[in-house]
């Protein structure tokens, strides 16, 4: 019996239980399913997991929200409830699923073995949905893509389609592994101890790094299985609690638990040499850090990412000398877009506009790179009601034209427009 063990890690969190329940119902095999709940909670929230608490199939710690110490903290005491299950699926506490999850990252995982790969890793960034209409928002998957460092250390990242994904019969070579969902051997929650006192910030680019560093190879999948919402739109986080109004309930606030992990985590990534101690999650000995930022495309100490690395353009990467690497910052990019006059193409392209699902934005430079997109789900510019829209956005190259495009609900794209900019 191939058990999953899914990880889920909650703060105040009302779409815990559609998660909870969409994860069963799509699963082929929901009795093979287990649970490890961190439940972190306030006595206000209208919600609570009762129905869950007699099934043995769910492990599930109660935290009063301000005995929280942030999410990689209930992230390591949900590891401590792993009972040996064959596989785990580490998600948040808001996603939705395709039909038959559990059988298809199985099977890709299993594929990868076949194919020498000993502790594969199956990871990105999950799609988009929007809870308040239970809608999933695209069908293409993700890539993760590193676009430069943070002035404390930590790596952005940003989620960029794989556009060829139907052409794709196998999953792709990744750089990095996504906190929202990752899933790979049950062993990784003894193999990877999660430092309890990082906080949220490096969480992903902690999990890569050591995970590699540990033998396990990272994949993204080529179909996109887990659906994440992204904005927590009127939902209480962690830093919104753990602030000075609530100082006599709490022991530290965010900002300071935030300055310990970040400093944790430079010493971990030899970004600097510091009076943290990290043993016991520290990096692995299967490979070396070194190799890592060779395979990655990344000089952690001097904080520089490799072109090919900041393109999304699958690892290894390619030899180029450290030295040959731009230090060169990306400037702010500021665009006022009116397609009023090109509407009619985009109109009678999709056939119907009422059929519109989003409508695609993207930058281009003269070489033809993408600088950055946007998928615009404004019911207003669907519409065509609103055809005037800023962007921003940080890139070293100028942008040359904007490609609009609209996606139908049948999954098509429909007639693209583009204009110089």
């Amino acid at each position: 019996m191939s058990n999953i063990f899914v990880q889920i890690a909650s703060y105040r969190e009302y779409e815990l239980i559609p998660t909870i329940e969409d994860c069963l119902k799509q699963a082929d095999k929901p009795e093979n399913l287990t649970f490890g709940i961190c439940n972190q909670y306030h006595e206000d929230d209208d919600w609570n997991l009762d129905d869950y608490r007699e099934d043995k199939r769910f492990t599930i710690q109660d935290i009063p929200w301000n005995e929280s110490k942030g999410l990689c903290w209930a992230r390591s005491e949900i590891q401590k409830m792993w009972k040996g299950e064959t596989y785990t699926l580490q998600i948040d506490s808001h996603h939705r699923f395709e039909e038959g999850w559990d059988t298809q990252l199985i099977e890709m995982l299993k594929e990868l073995q076949e194919k020498g790969f000993e502790k594969p890793i199956l990871s990105s960034y999950a799609g988009m949905y929007d809870p308040k209409e239970n809608k999933k928002l695209n069908v293409e998957p993700f890539r993760m893509v590193g676009k430069k460092f943070t002035p404390s250390g930590t790596i952005l990242f940003y989620p960029e389609y794989i556009h060829n994904y139907k052409e794709l019969t196998e999953p792709l070579p990744a750089r990095f592994v996504s906190g929202h969902f990752f899933f790979t051997l049950g062993q990784h929650c003894e193999e990877y101890k999660y430092d309890p006192n990082l906080y949220f910030a490096g969480d992903e680019i902690s999990l890569s790094i050591r995970s590699w560093t540990l033998g396990y190879d990272l994949f993204h999948p080529h179909k996109l299985l887990v659906w994440h919402e992204y904005t927590r739109e009127g939902r209480v986080k962690h830093w919104d609690d753990f602030v000075n109004k609530n100082q006599e309930k709490i022991e530290k606030r965010w900002h300071e638990m935030d300055k310990i992990s970040k400093k944790r985590l430079r010493k971990m990534l030899r970004e600097e040499d510091n009076d943290s101690d990290v043993t016991g999650y520290d990096l692995g000995t299967v490979r070396t850090h070194e190799e890592y930022e060779k395979y990655a495309g990344i000089d952690f100490k001097n904080r520089i990412l490799h072109p090919n690395t900041i393109k999304g353009i699958e690892p290894p990467t390619t030899d180029l000398p450290t030295s040959e690497w731009s230090k060169e910052e990306p400037k702010e990019q500021e665009y006022h877009v009116d397609w009023s006059d090109r509407w009619k193409d985009i109109k009678e392209g999709a056939g119907c506009v009422c059929k519109f699902d989003f409508i695609m934005f993207a930058f281009e430079s003269e070489d033809g790179e993408v600088l950055h997109r946007e998928d615009i789900h404004d019911k207003d510019i669907t519409n065509g009601i609103r055809q005037k829209k800023g962007f921003k956005f940080e890139s070293k190259k100028d942008a040359e034209k904007i490609v609009i495009w609209a996606h139908h609900v049948d999954g098509s794209w429909k007639n693209k427009v583009e204009i110089k900019l």
